[in-house]
């Protein structure tokens, strides 16, 4: 599963981005920072490219390799 991550400080933008489409997501916020993160899992390539549009935003996608809890 792809895992993508799009960073910025506009919050509003990112939340957009993550309702055009119908992937799992969540928005994370560090306010020390005013800096938003957007992680979209098992999406299609469009957001991606949607992704990447976005002016002053950073983005990364990477490949899950693993998922787990130690108990």
């Amino acid at each position: 599963m792809r895992v993508l991550f799009v960073e910025g400080q506009d919050g509003d933008a990112l939340r957009r981005l993550a309702h055009k489409f119908s992937h799992p997501y969540r928005l994370l916020y560090r306010k020390e920072q005013a800096l938003y993160l957007l992680e979209v899992w098992a999406y299609e390539p469009e957001v991606e490219t949607e992704a990447l549009k976005l002016e002053g935003f950073r983005s990364w996608s990477f490949e899950m390799l693993e998922e787990g809890i130690k108990g």
